[in-house]
């Protein structure tokens, strides 16, 4: 440590006691082309001293030779030997194996062309006994003398190649189960039309249906596989019907027993068989009728004794009993689900566990680089969380219920609490009304509005955000409209509706986070109200999304 004497001697600016301030207080700067530091211009007394104060890694090139300053937080990065010192040394000297990178930087800053940008760009440096792949994030800035001449470069840096590692290992692990996830849907693909071709095969009709409630009760069922034989009494293919309603492709199915037939099947899980007259939808046919249910569908099987029955008219007994089909289609094998969350997960764990163990030992910048670490995998964490939500819209067995939606934003805004403190922002909730819904679908489909209207706030400008009310009469049926309003940078009227489509961002990640599905849930929840949402919005005015919400 200095003696009270010689810190009396020494510009105040030099006074303390970190390696990188002694090195540069007791180095012989009248050998340099700068001269002793008495004689030094204030500006870079300035420079210097702000150098040496400050935590954040910074770098000074001063003078036409470049000579070289730099602070105990940038040490770390010239690694253990060999570069350090570099104090008063000239940058060609010091940067002599790189310098064809970063010169031409430092001297397109000393001429004039203003200060440069560069994020997570490799430069590879000798340090440590080898030449080592660097990765940094810097900004070269000229440094102005007294007379308003730049006189040096100063440069701000951090060190990211930790950071980028771990993002390239991270990176690879979603290409792994990305790929994994391609070849489970080819296979997926490829079984469905394995399973088609064989069920084309049978002769019998034969459908599989999934049960539709409304309200809590079992009002009809759509087809999940159909083949062509049953496909053909509607005059239609197999792929036509995929997905629609019984009651749609054959309303007059309510009109007989096979409805109520086919719910009973379903409800107590056991086989049924039933023979029916079908004189509905222009059709009239005579059939033998046998569901069972295969744990949330049920498979239909009929055989179709319309010829026999005419032909046999005059009979007086009903045949007392038709073959059952002896082949049974067998339950379609789903492929195995891949378990996404585990690997991300023990990235998480192991991170934290090393990050803790080494903790004593980390730099500033290798815990920012465990941060940006954390950061990548909570990224990653939130994509699988929210597609899993999205894929589960639908598929919840709950039923609906009254849903206050004043109680419900205030929860809301309860739990956006350090968002909305954090951006200092204003929420004005108007009176909201009672709405029937799915209470946990609505909670999140508002928690993505409100949530969208803080992150997409302008910068320097304090958020504010509307949530309002109004009854709309459309097709019928009536509406709560819920607008959410806020004074953020908005968008682009064309793309209204494609911000509802999965995975569309219209910003870059480096500007706003998120996985771009939190709108394409909105919309899933809307619909699965049956309802829909939409979006207007004009760039750097804000945007309003409505939520059409039925009230019966």
């Amino acid at each position: 440590m200095p003696t009270s004497s010689t810190i009396r001697k020494t510009p105040a600016f030099l006074q303390g006691d970190t390696e990188l301030t002694r090195l540069t207080r007791e180095f012989n700067w009248a050998a340099t082309g700068l001269g002793p530091v008495d004689s030094w211009p204030a500006a870079l007394r300035i420079y210097v001293g702000t150098l040496l104060a400050s935590p954040f890694p910074m770098f000074l090139f001063w003078g036409p030779e470049h000579y070289c300053f730099y602070n105990d937080a940038y040490r770390p990065s010239l690694g253990a030997a060999g570069r350090h010192p570099a104090i008063g040394k000239k940058g060609l000297e010091v940067w002599r194996d790189i310098w064809p990178q970063i010169g031409p930087l430092v001297r397109r800053v000393m001429g004039g062309e203003g200060a440069t940008w560069r994020e997570d760009e490799r430069i590879d440096i000798y340090r440590n006994g080898k030449l080592e792949p660097v990765y940094w994030t810097f900004s070269y800035s000229p440094a102005i003398d007294e007379e308003g001449n730049i006189a040096g470069v100063l440069v701000t840096c951090m060190e990211t190649t930790v950071a980028v590692q771990a993002r390239d290992v991270v990176n690879g692990l979603v290409n792994e189960r990305t790929r994994e996830l391609q070849e489970a849907t080819r296979s997926l693909e490829a079984a469905n039309h394995y399973l088609q071709q064989v069920i084309n095969l049978f002769q019998e009709p034969l459908q599989i249906l999934r049960p539709v409630y409304e309200s809590g009760k079992l009002v009809d069922f759509t087809y999940v596989l159909t083949n062509e034989a049953y496909a053909a009494y509607a005059d239609a293919k197999p792929a036509d019907i995929a997905g629609k309603r019984v009651g749609e492709v054959f309303p007059g199915y309510f009109q007989t027993s096979s409805f109520t037939e086919v719910v009973a099947a379903y409800e107590d899980g056991g086989a049924r068989s039933w023979e029916i007259h079908y004189d509905q939808d222009g059709l009239d046919l005579y059939n033998q009728m046998t569901a069972q249910r295969f744990g949330d569908e049920v498979l239909l099987h009929f055989t179709d004794f319309t010829r026999v029955k005419k032909l046999e008219h005059e009979l007086v007994h009903k045949i007392s009993e038709l073959e059952r089909s002896n082949a049974r289609l067998e339950e379609f094998a789903h492929a195995a689900s891949h378990d996404l969350k585990e690997p991300i997960r023990k990235v998480k764990v192991f991170t934290s566990m090393l990050r803790d163990q080494l903790d004593a030992q980390l730099s500033h910048d290798q815990r920012g680089a465990f941060g940006k670490m954390e950061l990548a995998t909570a990224r990653m964490s939130d994509l699988v969380n929210d597609l899993l939500l999205y894929s589960h819209l639908g598929q919840q067995g709950q039923q609906k219920t009254q849903v206050d939606l004043d109680a419900l934003l205030r929860r809301v805004c309860e739990d956006l609490e350090l968002e909305i403190d954090g951006k200092d922002a204003h929420i004005e909730l108007g009176p909201l009304p009672v709405v029937p819904g799915f209470y946990r679908q609505l909670l999140q489909a508002f928690q993505n509005l409100l949530g969208n209207a803080l992150k997409y706030s302008r910068t320097g400008v304090a958020p504010v955000i509307r949530v309002s009310a109004a009854e709309q009469v459309a097709g019928g049926t009536r509406f709560a409209v819920i607008s959410v309003t806020d004074n953020g940078i908005g968008f682009e009227p064309q793309y209204a509706s494609q911000i509802f489509q999965l995975f569309s961002r219209l910003h870059t990640r480096d500007h706003y986070g998120g996985t771009g599905i939190g709108l394409s849930i909105v919309q899933r929840v809307a619909e699965q109200h049956g309802g829909r949402v939409e979006a207007e919005g004009l760039p750097g005015e804000g945007a309003t999304f409505r939520l059409w919400l039925p009230l019966a």
